[in-house]
């Protein structure tokens, strides 16, 4: 097994809370941080993970709307000539 060294900076109150779990437990220091990394790790990841669910408050149409809506093909004519009279003819774009 690889290990990997880190320097750790623990404010006053954590490093006296890793001293009195080294006695309390009879482990060494290294052992706890070990230990705690392995058991609590994946929960604080999940705490800090940015949300990837809904981004609006809108709730989404039910699907016998959307079944509707997609079901009937759409033509709009106007938006297609405006298009095509905007893109460039003949020329470098």
């Amino acid at each position: 097994m690889t290990t990997k060294q880190y320097v750790l900076r623990l404010p006053v109150k954590d490093a006296q809370s890793l001293a009195a779990a080294t006695e309390e437990s009879g482990q060494p220091v290294r052992q706890l941080i070990i230990q705690c990394v392995r058991r609590a790790l994946p929960d604080v990841v999940a705490a800090l993970r940015p949300k990837s669910g809904r981004i609006t408050n809108v709730d989404p149409l039910p699907d016998e709307v959307l079944d509707r809506i997609y079901s009937q093909p759409e033509r709009d004519e106007e938006g297609i000539e405006r298009m095509m009279r905007a893109q460039a003819i003949g020329g470098r774009d």
